[in-house]
């Protein structure tokens, strides 16, 4: 596909990485958040039960999702090891990752994720900007709990995670996909209620990510949780 501006009527995908019973009170914070706060807009919902298989309890528990599929993987690369399983598996022009702990916030998300898409075009999106550390090696990223991406593009990212030590290089490491998108010439962007923000503005954004009453996040997940943590 070419690389361009987004339609704004696209085929969208939620993905969401269901990791077991050890998980079951974040799964179903996910889904009662999911229904108080809707979307604003159509997708398919493709839960991936990462290294078991889908059962009549999976069926019920997130039976409430729109147009939803359950899907197992084999866990190889964790949660970033299912999302490019789904990326390849199903045909979709964006995709919106959950990991296990994420959850909603207020209602309408899904037509400002879209919305954005359309604004600025193909590249890549979350809603926690973290400016990085490189003493510790860890380079500016947008946090993987809760992004966005067409998975033509997703595709292209040049490293398959299988193993679970490569997951956080993939996240904020040298070869993440945030620096691989730079390197494309295309950009990163963080999204709230609010705007779209570049990577030198992430520190400073109204009630973002650790910021003040990080009112301005779409999606929330156990790091937006007092006491704050690196992430």
């Amino acid at each position: 596909a070419t690389l361009g501006r987004c339609p704004f009527r696209v085929k969208t995908a939620l993905v969401y990485i269901y990791a077991g019973p050890a998980y079951l009170n974040q799964a179903t914070r996910f889904v009662s958040t999911y229904h108080q706060c809707p979307p604003g807009g159509e997708h398919d919902s493709i839960v991936i039960c990462n290294g078991f298989e889908p059962s009549s309890f999976e069926r019920v528990l997130f039976g409430g999702l729109p147009n939803l599929l359950l899907l197992t993987h084999d866990n190889s690369g964790w949660d970033i090891g299912a999302f490019q399983f789904a990326s390849r598996t199903i045909p979709a022009d964006l995709m919106i990752f959950f990991g296990s702990s994420a959850y909603f916030t207020a209602p309408g998300w899904l037509h400002r994720v879209i919305s954005s898409s359309q604004l600025h075009g193909f590249g890549l999106y979350g809603v926690h900007g973290n400016a990085g550390n490189l003493t510790y090696r860890v380079w500016p990223h947008v946090r993987t709990t809760g992004f966005w991406i067409a998975p033509s593009l997703f595709n292209k990212y040049p490293f398959v995670i299988k193993d679970t030590s490569k997951r956080y290089e993939f996240e904020h490491g040298e070869n993440s996909i945030g620096n691989w998108i730079t390197k494309l010439g295309l950009q990163t962007w963080v999204v709230t209620w609010h705007g779209e923000y570049l990577q030198h503005q992430w520190d400073a954004i109204p009630n973002g990510f650790h910021q003040g009453s990080q009112g301005a996040l779409l999606f929330r997940d156990r790091m937006t949780d007092s006491p704050f943590y690196n992430g």
